[in-house]
Order: C-alpha cells, then sequence, then structure tokens
C-alpha cells in the first residue's frame, strides 16, 4: 500500500519500511538504559542508588533545554542530503561507540564523575539521531493517518528491536546461564551491530522532500512559542504523564517480578513476552485511531492499561504459566501510547506552521522527546525512594516489609494513577481527523500560492 508525500509524490510501503528501520536499535537502546542500565550501574558496577539516581535525573533534567535547542538547530540545518539524512548519519558513529563503552567497556569501581559523563553524552548524541528521524517521520506523508501509519511502522520496528533486546537477556540469563552484566554487553554488541545496517537502509533508499530553512529561535522565544500554543501542552501532558508511568513501571520491573514474585531468573523472559504482545497490539490501536481518532483511541489503551496494572495485585508468585498469559494479555496496550502521541504531535506541527509560516518539526518532537525523558527519570528517582526505606538492591538482599511494600506501591499504584490521568487529560481534545485535514489544504494552499509568487504564473 503506498502513500503520498507532500510532494505527490508515492511513498511505497519498501521505502516506509526501510525508513522505520532506524527506529529497531534506536528504540530499543531506550529499553535496557531505563531496565537494565541502572541496576547493573547499582549491583555490577557497585555505583550507588543515589548516584544512579542522580545522574539519569540530572541528565534529563539538561535534556529540558538541550532536546528543542538541538530541534530547532536542526530545522534550521541546510545539506545537499537532506537535514534529516544528514543528522542521522552524523550520529550514527558517535552513538556506537557510545554505546559500546556504557554496555561493555565499562568497569567495577568506575568513578561516577565518568558514568555521569557517558550517560550525559550517550542521550545527547541519542537525541540528536532520535530528533533527525521523529522529524522526518512527521514529514514523510503529511496527512492524518498517513502519519499514523508511517508512526505505526516506527512503532512496530521499534518493538521488534525492543523484543530482541529482551529476547538477547533472556536467552544470556535463563538459558546460556549467564550474568546480568552478561546480559547487558550481549545487548550492547547487538545494537553496535544493527544501528549503522538499519541507517543505511533509512538513507540510502528514502528520499527526504526538501523543506525550506526555518528562522532561528533561541530559547526563550522557543518557550514562549510553547507557552502560548494551547494544542501542544494538551499533548506534552499526557506524554509527560505516560512518560512516568513507563519510568516508574520500567525502573522497578526487574526488583519486583524477582523480589516480589520470585522471577529470579524468568524476568527477562517475561518482559519479552510483554513486548512481543505489545507488538501485537499495535494494530489494534492503530486500527482504533482510524475508526475513533487518534486521542480516543489513546485514552483507550491508558484505561486498559489502568486494569491489567491493578491486576498485578492478584499475580500469585513463582507461578510462571499463570504470569506469562498475564503477560500477553497486559502487553497489548504497550505499544499504543508512544505511537498516538506522536501522532498527535505531528498534527501539532500543522497547526503552528499554519499560524506562524515556519515548520518547525525539530523544535515540537525536541519537547516530546524532552517530557518523555523527564517522565521516564521518575525511574530512578524510585531508586532513591526506595534507598529511603532501607531497600537492598544486590541480587539476594535481606529487605523488610517496609521496602517490601514501597515497592509493591510504587510499582503497581503509581502507573495505575498515572494512566487514569493521561486519559482524563485527553477529554475534549480538538485537533482531530476534519480539523487537520482542513490545516493540511491552508498550508499546501499557502505553498501554493508562494510558488507563484516566486516563479510567476504558470501558463500552458
Amino acid at each position: 500500500m503506498t502513500q503520498t508525500a507532500s510532494s505527490g509524490r508515492k511513498v511505497s510501503t519498501w521505502e516506509i519500511i526501510a525508513f522505520a528501520s532506524p527506529a529497531g536499535p534506536l528504540l530499543a537502546l531506550s529499553l535496557p538504559t531505563i531496565i537494565f542500565i541502572p541496576p547493573y550501574f547499582a549491583s555490577d558496577l557497585g555505583i550507588p542508588l543515589y548516584a544512579v539516581s542522580a545522574i539519569f535525573l540530572g541528565v534529563r533534567i539538561a535534556d529540558i533545554v538541550i532536546d528543542p535547542t538541538l530541534g530547532g538547530f536542526q530545522d534550521r540545518t541546510e545539506h545537499p542530503w537532506g537535514r534529516r539524512r544528514f543528522w542521522l548519519i552524523a550520529s550514527c558513529a558517535p552513538l556506537m561507540a557510545l554505546i559500546w563503552f556504557m554496555f561493555i567497556g565499562m568497569w567495577p569501581g568506575i568513578s561516577i564523575a565518568l558514568t555521569a559523563l557517558t550517560v550525559f553524552l550517550l542521550y545527547l548524541v541519542y537525541a540528536s539521531m532520535m530528533l533527525a528521524h521523529l522529524g522526518w517521520a512527521g514529514e514523510l506523508v503529511p496527512t492524518y493517518h498517513g502519519r499514523t501509519h508511517v508512526l505505526g511502522a516506527v512503532q512496530v520496528a521499534s518493538m521488534v528491536g525492543q523484543v530482541l533486546m529482551l529476547v538477547i537477556a533472556g536467552y544470556v540469563a535463563q538459558t546460556a546461564g549467564g550474568s546480568d552484566a552478561a546480559a547487558v554487553a550481549a545487548m550492547g554488541w547487538t545494537l553496535v551491530l544493527l544501528l549503522p545496517a538499519t541507517t543505511l537502509l533509512a538513507v540510502a533508499f528514502v528520499r527526504e522532500e526538501r523543506q525550506p530553512p526555518q528562522p532561528h529561535m533561541s530559547l526563550r522565544q522557543a518557550i514562549q512559542t510553547v507557552a502560548q500554543n494551547k494544542m501542544v501542552r494538551r499533548v506534552l501532558l499526557p506524554d509527560l504523564l505516560l512518560g512516568v508511568a513507563q519510568g516508574v513501571s520500567g525502573g522497578l520491573f526487574v526488583f519486583f517480578f524477582q523480589m516480589i514474585l520470585g522471577f529470579e531468573r524468568e524476568s527477562q523472559t517475561l518482559l519479552a513476552v510483554y513486548f512481543i504482545s505489545g507488538l501485537i497490539g499495535v494494530p489494534i490501536w492503530w486500527y482504533a485511531a482510524r475508526r475513533w481518532g487518534k486521542h480516543r483511541a489513546l485514552q483507550g489503551a491508558m484505561i486498559y492499561t489502568a486494569i491489567t496494572t491493578a491486576l498485578l495485585v492478584v499475580l500469585p508468585p513463582n507461578a510462571f504459566w499463570i504470569a506469562a498469559p498475564f503477560m500477553v494479555v497486559a502487553g497489548l496496550s504497550q505499544g499504543g501510547g508512544v505511537l498516538l502521541t506522536r501522532s498527535l504531535m505531528a498534527d501539532v506541527v500543522d497547526e503552528d506552521e499554519l499560524a506562524t509560516g515556519s515548520r518547525r518539526s525539530g523544535l515540537y518532537f525536541g519537547l516530546l522527546v524532552t517530557t518523555s525523558k523527564l517522565g521516564v527519570a521518575a525511574g530512578p528517582i524510585t531508586y532513591a525512594i526506595l534507598g529511603l526505606v532501607g531497600f537492598d538492591a544486590a541480587a539476594g538482599g535481606a529487605n523488610s516489609s517496609t521496602a517490601m511494600l514501597t515497592l509493591e506501591i510504587l510499582f503497581i499504584g503509581v502507573p495505575m494513577a498515572l494512566c487514569v490521568l493521561t486519559a482524563l487529560s485527553l477529554r475534549n481534545y480538538p485537533l482531530d481527523e476534519k480539523r487537520q485535514a482542513e490545516l493540511h489544504a491552508a498550508i499546501e494552499a499557502r505553498h501554493a500560492a508562494n510558488s507563484e509568487n516566486t516563479l510567476g504564473p504558470v501558463t500552458k
């Protein structure tokens, strides 16, 4: 099935697949940095929990400035390869080197300062590559359902990458009898190999439509733009709430499933089942978005997640053959949130372009990536909370009943409440399919008028 680009050129299914492929390693990288790397830092490298919390929280606070600034800078880039393609290529090799060092090259006793610098640089280069890819995704097929189609492919690719990470981790830890450190190293090598191959697919086989360079905006102007744009706030709020929910559940998953439910060797396998189910569930939310609208589909995904999260209370410990089917059911909504918030933001870019005359995909997706990272930073914050009640992160550590109850409340209660709040925040959301079609038509009319004014009337 083909889609139509802004120039009228048909974008083939193969091009969409090639375009989406870098999302595999890019989004796969986000999974171990949330779920596996913080416990690895604490348990295997000997970094105190308070320092792990401070490092990841500090990096994400810095992202408040870095991501929108970097996105705006990319919007102003001019290059013969295309601004998005150029930044994908330029970011690839440095990201590979940083992945290798964080996942493979670090050693027990490494200094907190060097660890913090590595995390900061990795997130900086990761943001550069992610913003280039997301900005391009919003521009490739710029229609209401076209964006959902492209970003649906991106979400499928990302979840394939995440499932691959979990399968590798599960195999190393459960089947091959390896340590958590060995699982982290295996994931790192996989990412280093996949990143250049998928980037090459995208830049070699997908044409980037030329966009005029956008005017420079200072950080203050960018903040003012957001403050004046009601619709961007309507998307950033649910994205932030969703990010916090995912950060808390992702950051505590290993601790909860190993220490509360007793799955010391099976936790990675159960997480893989959860993400495989999420991959299967992407078409469900894609269909729901087409049938009822993106914001209503997102509300449905959040309510579904809240219900399945609440059911964790009655999940029996050490019962793998009960837990595995439950993870299939619970995981179906896992891919819906990211897909739909990104697709909603692409429509907000249209509204901003009509109001200002500038297309600032990088700026707005930079803001979206920032709120997601801030939300995910809640994971390391929970480590600090657990530290206050005496929780021992080391394998086999003896924990008090207070520490275990705190872990259970954080893992179940907080994400459940946040999912309900996310659904409520989308009530009466106005930028639906009809409104986006009106925006797109007005933008195309402006482009046609500007072209005629520049080139003169076309005569036959």
